[in-house]
């Protein structure tokens, strides 16, 4: 069995300016080159546009990684390692998912394996969220094993909450203020419990009556507590809530809304 050089991988858009450089890669040290290397093609990531995986607290998280992969001696076997770190011999953090392969043609599969990130296992820390590389590996019909290099990506974040927001006093009467509050937690892998936010950005925002969009009233960073408050006048009967945005570590979420009758 030999050892193949890392192979061709094709990917979406998002990523078509890093696969123009590793389309022609060079073989690793005392790797023996074929010229007809596996290429993998179409890796996804949780079924999701943006390679994002959510994994809250202290419950594990099993979510799919999968590729289309072609040889011309077939596909044997593929497996998808996801490391965290600035290289793969010192990542400080390693997932793995054996596929199973579905035949499309003699030269060509469509694999997908279910990889685990579990807070009690490989995410004991919150410094392993962020971006993590995958690296497929096959081994063709006649039993070489070709690694694909750093050419996909995979975002593993924390999980994060936003409580239901209250708006006070109810009922208001029509210019008077009104006093909202919601409290934002995200998952600490290290504690295994959901923790306060602190010092992040969330939006208020507001809806008029009972339907339509919801506009942004204030931006409000969040206290030691998590706690968003803000104040603001009562104009109509409407909705009040709170949004946050991703970030490269954390998951967006967005609270429910609290309606306030305004007499």
């Amino acid at each position: 069995m030999r050892r193949r050089a890392t192979a061709a991988i094709a990917t979406a858009a998002a990523f078509s300016a890093v696969l123009a450089v590793n389309a022609l890669a060079v073989p690793a040290a005392g790797a023996d080159q074929d010229d007809s290397g596996t290429t993998f093609w179409n890796i996804d990531v949780n079924h999701d546009r943006d390679y994002t995986v959510g994994v809250e607290a202290a419950r594990k998280r099993v979510f799919s990684v999968s590729a289309t992969v072609s040889d011309p001696s077939g596909v044997q076997s593929v497996s998808y390692e996801l490391w965290h770190g600035e290289d793969r011999a010192n990542a400080d953090g390693v997932m793995v998912g054996s596929s199973h392969c579905v035949k499309m043609n003699e030269t060509t599969s469509f694999c997908e394996a279910l990889v685990t990130a579990d807070p009690n296992v490989n995410l004991r820390s919150n410094a392993l969220a962020g971006v993590w590389t995958i690296s497929p590996v096959a081994t063709d019909g006649d039993g070489n094993v070709t690694r694909g290099e750093g050419a996909y990506l995979a975002r593993i974040k924390r999980q994060t909450y936003m409580s239901q927001t209250v708006a006070t006093p109810q009922p208001v009467k029509k210019g008077k203020d009104l006093t909202v509050k919601a409290r934002m937690t995200v998952a600490s892998w290290e504690t295994r419990t959901n923790v306060p936010l602190i010092g992040h950005q969330v939006l208020l925002q507001y809806r008029k009556g009972t339907s339509g969009a919801f506009v942004t009233l204030q931006k409000i960073k969040t206290d030691r507590n998590g706690w968003a408050t803000a104040t603001v006048p009562a104009t109509a009967d409407g909705a009040y809530r709170y949004d946050f945005a991703t970030t490269s570590l954390t998951l967006a979420t967005t609270g429910s809304a609290d309606f306030v009758d305004v007499k």
